[in-house]
């Protein structure tokens, strides 16, 4: 497991799973992402069915999910335009798990 600490609230370290899904558009190359409390993140998800039902939560219809490492999704963050500054878990919605790659 990665470690990272959640900004969003205090407390004990937070894990990222070593494996992730992340959602993209495949005739565009565009990611989802997520902004919460004004910190915005390429969405990822410990399951894809939790992939799928952000993707229709959110109204992004075509998208596909990609099973990645934490190294890999961390680099697709890393490569999303500003102001893209995390790689954020949304296995709840309203306590994501944040861990910022720049």
């Amino acid at each position: 497991m990665v470690e990272t600490l959640s900004i969003l609230k205090p407390g004990p370290i937070e894990e990222f799973p070593d494996l992730v899904y992340v959602l993209k558009h495949p005739g565009t190359g565009r990611y989802g992402c997520f902004c919460h409390d004004g910190v915005h993140g390429l969405a990822c998800f410990s399951t894809e069915g939790g992939a799928f039902r952000f993707s229709e939560w959110i109204d992004l219809s075509g998208m596909q999910s990609l099973e990645m490492s934490f190294d890999e999704a961390r680099e697709v963050a890393k490569g999303r335009p500003m102001p893209v500054v995390a790689l954020m878990l949304l296995d709840s919605i309203r306590e994501p798990k944040v861990h910022f790659v720049r």
